[in-house]
């Protein structure tokens, strides 16, 4: 059986000069401790303080493990499984780059499990990237000209920071948030339906964990509707963010015949502009070469399409 991850993590420090570990890590990962255990923590580390990863076995459906093979087949680069209780979301991938020789997937434990879907679904979407061909493999991040347009918009006259007396680094905190979090939501779930449709197709065995998924991703989408959030996010960024969300939910509503799905983004006004970004998504070819077009005609209808940027992405040397 393979060895999926759950970690157990402790703060280690080490020379970064060192690569001396512990020999049971090699009866993991055979070959390969020099390439995955330094993984840096960005929340508790310092310069010499690093998470030290203890993997153990955690049983995964087999379909799982053959996804998590193939994006390390395909990548050249492990997954790291982690269990998070604090994310913020249901989980997230960070690809290998720079100095993190692994792909890190995050999540929040779910009830009911098994969690299998939601790491079938990040990790198809990372494979959507080496999918491409090297020369065109670019990595979504926000444009220095979208926080200059978010800053006029935070501290306007009537905006969020006098509205609710944040103070500049508060405020700061809160833009870039704003930003990284609209442009990361349009990638993944412009992308994130065609990952969903080739899930349905080459792994039906899947079909039994994917309604429980989408109707927690729903009933979080929801709560973001409420006039206590919209009051506190500015109107360039509530209106896009739900815009996509209605998009989401429309095309949900005909893939599980339930149209009421519908009916809360019906009453704000926003079925239209979904309507429109599904036209949008039937347009655009389904291949992982025209997913940078799909998210940039989507950005454009929205009218954000200069708040991000393609990165090139960069291998680990």
């Amino acid at each position: 059986m393979r060895h999926s991850v759950i970690a157990y993590r402790f703060d280690l420090i080490i020379s970064f000069r060192n690569k001396k570990l512990p020999r049971r890590w090699e009866s993991f990962y055979p070959g390969q401790v020099d390439r995955l255990f330094y993984v840096y923590d960005e929340i508790t580390a310092r310069l010499l303080s690093y998470t030290y990863i203890v993997a153990i076995t955690m049983r995964l459906r087999d379909t799982t493990r053959k996804i998590i093979s193939r994006l390390e087949e395909k990548s050249g680069y492990p997954v790291q499984v982690l269990e998070d209780t604090d994310l913020s979301t249901f989980a997230v991938i960070r690809i290998a780059r720079g100095n993190m020789p692994a792909h890190i997937l995050k999540y929040k434990p779910i009830t009911p499990p098994p969690v299998d879907y939601t790491i079938c679904w990040q990790c198809s979407l990372a494979l959507r990237l080496f999918e491409r061909e090297p020369e065109q493999r670019f990595q979504i991040a926000s444009s220095p000209e979208a926080s200059q347009q978010l800053d006029k918009i935070l501290y306007a006259p009537n905006g969020v920071a006098s509205k609710f007396g944040l103070a500049k680094a508060q405020t700061d905190s809160l833009r870039d948030q704003l930003l990284q979090g609209l442009i990361t939501h349009l990638y993944s779930v412009a992308v994130g339906l065609r990952v969903s449709e080739s899930l349905t197709i080459d792994y039906p065995e899947l079909l039994e964990l994917e309604t429980g998924h989408v109707e927690r991703e729903l009933k979080t989408n929801l709560e973001g509707l409420s006039d206590k959030v919209r009051a506190m996010l500015p109107r360039e960024v509530f209106e896009p963010t739900h815009k996509i969300n209605t998009a989401y939910a429309l095309y949900w509503s005909q893939r599980l015949e339930n149209p009421e799905i519908v009916n809360p983004y019906r009453s704000h006004g926003f079925e239209p502009a979904g309507n429109k970004l599904l036209q949008i998504f039937e347009r655009v070819p389904s291949d992982a070469a025209h997913d940078y077009e799909l998210a940039d005609e989507w950005a454009k209808f929205l009218g954000i399409r200069d708040w991000y940027v393609w990165v090139k992405y960069e291998r680990v040397e």
